[in-house]
């Protein structure tokens, strides 16, 4: 099912999403945020994004081999201290182009549709994605990092 983009100023970019309850369907969500980012030509796509107040996005996490995986209440384990800027834009703000320095390696946990706890390390792309979107969970947009 696609749905609108909400519009940049609109206060669920800007404020912490509540955790994935219990009687969230966590399949029905996995394939509306692959198939929005599918729509809008994305690499990610927070649930807030789409005005769904869940702790959940989808993102490419190898662009070669579009390998996807959608993350429920995501957390970053650990940052490493070496960072890197790079341009970053946001289907929330068409045609913002702007560099963000963000750590490039990271360890991270999330639950997947099943509910299974995943703990991976990213890096590179991967672990940009992750944190871009991991911030639209906490509020946070990308031209914060101005």
């Amino acid at each position: 099912m696609i749905r609108d983009l909400v519009k940049s100023n609109d206060k669920i970019l800007h404020q912490k999403v509540k955790p994935c309850g219990v009687d969230l369907d966590r399949h029905f969500l996995a394939k509306t945020l692959i198939e929005n980012m599918h729509h809008y030509d994305g690499v990610g796509l927070s649930a807030n994004q789409i005005g769904i107040d869940a702790r959940a996005f989808a993102m490419i996490r190898d662009i070669e081999t579009n390998d996807i995986v959608v993350c429920f209440n995501p957390r970053v384990i650990k940052k490493y201290d070496d960072c890197v800027w790079y341009e970053e834009g946001c289907l929330s703000f068409p045609g913002e182009i702007i560099n963000v320095h963000r750590p490039d390696k990271i360890v991270v946990k999330y639950e997947d549709e099943d509910k299974k706890d995943h703990k991976i390390k990213l890096s590179g792309m991967a672990a940009r994605i992750f944190l871009h979107e991991f911030d639209h969970l906490q509020g946070i947009v990308f031209t914060t990092h101005k």
